[in-house]
C-alpha cells in the first residue's frame, strides 16, 4: 500500500546511496514493527509485503541497479530530479509511520504548542494563599504533635513544683510553698490542683502574719481568693476550698461575699459543722461590703 510516487527507498526510509548494511538494518527494523503478529493495523499484511518487496529488490545488486535505472528515466519523479541534481533529497514521513499512528493527531512543524490557560487569580493572591495554607499546615502539625509534647514536659515540671510546695507546707514554710505553687501554675496554667494548693498556702501565710501582728496579711487573703477563682467549675464537695474562700472574705471584712459563698454551699448540700460556725460569724459581723478581688 505504498503511495503514488514513493520509491523503495522511501518505503525503507533510506537515502539512494544507502549501503547493503543500511538496507538490511532498515528492513529488520520495519519487519519488527509491521509483522502481522505484532502490528495492530488492519493493513499489516499488505504493509509487510511491500516492505519485503522493497528489501528483496534493493538487497540484490543487479535488481537494485535495474530499479535505479528505471527511476532515473521516470520523467518528473522526485528521484529523477534528485538524481539529476535538480532537487535536494529529503527524508519523507514514511508511509509505514503514518499507518502505525493512524488516527493520531500530528501537529504541523510550524504550529505553536497550545499554551496552558492563564489563571484568573492574580499572582500576589496566589502567593498569599500558598503561605496561608503553609501556615495552617504548620499550626495543625503543632497542635497535633508539638503542643501536646510541650504540655507533657510542662506537666511533669509542674507536678514536681507542686510536690516541692507540698513539702514546704508540711514544714509550715508558707512563702516557699507559695513560690513553688506559683512556679507550677506558670508552667501549666490549667493545673487547677496547683491553684488550689496555692490559695490555701496564701490563706495560711495571711493567718501567720496576722498572728505575728505583721502587715501584709490582707494581700495574701486577696491572692488566695484570686487563686481559687482560677479553678473553673470548682467541685462543690471540696469543702476545704469553700471554707477557705469564706474565711478569706471574712478576714477582709467582706461579710456579704462570705455569706453568699456559704449559702451556695448550704443549698448544694455540701455542708459541715465548721461551715455553720463560719456562717454564724459572718452574720454576727457588722455589715461591710468590700469589692471582690479581681482575677
Amino acid at each position: 500500500m505504498n503511495q503514488e510516487g514513493e520509491t523503495y527507498y522511501d518505503i525503507l526510509n533510506l537515502h539512494p546511496d544507502a549501503s547493503l548494511q543500511d538496507i538490511t538494518t532498515a528492513y529488520r527494523k520495519l519487519a519488527k514493527i509491521l509483522h502481522p503478529d505484532v502490528c495492530e493495523s488492519p493493513d499489516a499484511d499488505e504493509l509487510f509485503k511491500v516492505v519485503n518487496e522493497a528489501y528483496q529488490v534493493l538487497k540484490d545488486p543487479k535488481k537494485r541497479e535495474a530499479y535505479d535505472a528505471s527511476l532515473v528515466v521516470a520523467e518528473g519523479s522526485l528521484y529523477s530530479k534528485y538524481h539529476q541534481g535538480r532537487q535536494r533529497y529529503r527524508d519523507p514521513h514514511t508511509w509505514y509511520h503514518s499507518h502505525q499512528h493512524h488516527g493520531s493527531y500530528r501537529r504541523p512543524v510550524d504550529e505553536e504548542p497550545p499554551k496552558p490557560p492563564e489563571s484568573t487569580i492574580p499572582r500576589i493572591v496566589q502567593v498569599v494563599l500558598f503561605y496561608l495554607t503553609l501556615l495552617m499546615a504548620v499550626l495543625i502539625l503543632a497542635q497535633l504533635f508539638l503542643i501536646p509534647w510541650i504540655n507533657g514536659v510542662n506537666s511533669t515540671d509542674a507536678r514536681n513544683s507542686l510536690n516541692e510546695g507540698n513539702k514546704w507546707m508540711q514544714q509550715e514554710e508558707f512563702q516557699k510553698a507559695i513560690d513553688s505553687y506559683r512556679d507550677a501554675t506558670a508552667k501549666l496554667p490549667t493545673f487547677y490542683e496547683a491553684w488550689r494548693a496555692k490559695g490555701i498556702a496564701e490563706l495560711k501565710k495571711g493567718d501567720a502574719l496576722t498572728k505575728l501582728g505583721q502587715p501584709g496579711a490582707e494581700g495574701y487573703y486577696r491572692d488566695a481568693i484570686r487563686s481559687f477563682s482560677k479553678i473553673p467549675d470548682r467541685n462543690p464537695e471540696d469543702t476545704a476550698v469553700t471554707k477557705a474562700i469564706a474565711e478569706a472574705y471574712l478576714k477582709l471584712n467582706d461579710r456579704n461575699s462570705a455569706i453568699s459563698v456559704l449559702n451556695r454551699a448550704q443549698e448544694s448540700g455540701h455542708w459541715d459543722a465548721s461551715m455553720s460556725d463560719l456562717l454564724r460569724e459572718a452574720n454576727s459581723q457588722p455589715g461591710q461590703q468590700s469589692p471582690s478581688p479581681s482575677a
